[in-house]
């Protein structure tokens, strides 16, 4: 048997007081728990109507006080029959409870693909998907009582923490083979975009719970561990920048530091630098970064990671450009022109989403 958490994440009783009809109907689980930032509408007579400030602090209260070890948690805004309610609870009950079931959402448009969170895979989802539809999600009170309200700022994002650091405990996640659920495209928008504050929260989440071989295992950690780790190091350092998180990335620059002297550590500190407003401190770091570069054309064997740029003339002409910038005195221009050079040199930085100019996509 099962406890439900329905989020009343619509605002509408009325969709509210329709998925717990469903759940009676079915007489599937053991209680009903509804987590509401509005007060109970006085038809209510079935479980427990939870008003919380905040829904994040109502579903963490929800899943302490669930009757259950195996918790289904639900979105309101979901549209599905009976019928297929039925057909769920009987394909969750032919699981364990680690093993983790998402239902799949679509919209208008079609099915919406879901963030594939093992260790392999869950930082290409972080920084490729800002929509994880974790609107309907079979988990544990276990599960959920990992993730405190103050780790998360929404039920996706709360859902997303307390699935990535089952699936490190060794737990599955599995979908649905049974339904999918259907969602208006505005109304997921509403509540499965992610902020860029979220994924740096999620990412963090992420790099705690997994060892950073699991997270990068294709690169060589047999015959280059110690540089493996820095480029793991460098590639997390860079979606922190691109999320706007320059203190995270530099803690994975600091840990970066002690195992290589990489010309991406440089313009990674140049990043960091300009975030902060250090626009003389960037050209610094830049200017070393392009040197390390240089350095490191001619490799012989000796690194784990060669850097051939295509384009030379390209970057000889930046590199022109900002030394000529630098003696009028014109820093801004000149870090512009060193970050472009640097980014030409190497395609990593777009492949992560930054930018020359500090902006990212």
């Amino acid at each position: 048997m099962f406890s439900t958490i329905v989020t009343d994440d619509t605002g509408s009783k009325l969709a509210v007081l329709e998925k717990v009809k469903c759940l009676n109907d079915i007489n599937a689980t053991t209680d009903i728990i509804v987590v509401s930032t509005d007060a109970q509408p006085a038809e209510w007579t079935t479980g427990i109507w939870l008003q919380a400030a905040t829904m994040v602090e109502g579903l963490a209260k929800a899943a302490s006080l669930a009757a259950s070890k195996r918790i289904i948690v639900m979105s309101s805004a979901l549209t599905f029959e009976p019928a297929d309610l039925a057909r769920l609870v009987a394909e969750l009950d032919t699981r364990q409870i680690r093993e983790h079931t998402i239902i799949v959402s679509r919209t208008e448009s079609g099915t919406i693909e879901i963030p594939e969170l093992g260790a392999d895979t869950v930082l290409n989802s972080i920084s490729k998907k800002d929509v994880w539809p974790l609107t309907a999600v079979a988990t544990s009170r276990f599960a959920l009582s990992m993730i405190g309200e103050e780790d998360a700022q929404s039920v996706t994002e709360y859902l997303a923490q307390a699935l990535i650091r089952s699936v490190a405990d060794g737990d599955t996640i599995r979908q649905s083979t049974m339904i999918e659920t259907a969602i208006s495209a505005a109304n997921l928008s509403a509540i499965a975009k992610l902020s860029d504050e979220a994924r740096a929260r999620i990412l963090k989440t992420a790099v705690d719970a997994f060892n950073i071989e699991e997270l990068f295992p294709h690169h060589n950690w047999i015959s280059y561990s110690q540089e493996s780790a820095a480029a793991s190091y460098h590639s997390i350092a860079a979606l922190f920048l691109r999320f706007g998180e320059p203190e995270s990335a530099a803690e994975c620059l600091d840990c970066s530091e002690r195992l290589e002297e990489s010309p991406r550590y440089f313009a990674l500190q140049g990043l960091i630098h300009k975030q902060k407003g250090e626009t003389l401190g960037a050209v610094a770091s830049f200017v070393s970064s392009l040197q390390c570069y240089e350095a490191r054309k001619v490799d012989n064997g000796k690194h784990y990671l060669t850097f051939k740029p295509s384009n030379l003339e390209v970057i000889n002409s930046r590199l022109v450009d900002g030394l000529n910038a630098l003696n009028k005195r014109d820093n801004d221009s000149a870090l512009n022109y060193f970050s472009e050079a640097v980014f030409n040199f190497d395609p990593f930085y777009a492949e992560h989403g930054v930018l020359p100019n500090g902006k990212t996509r």
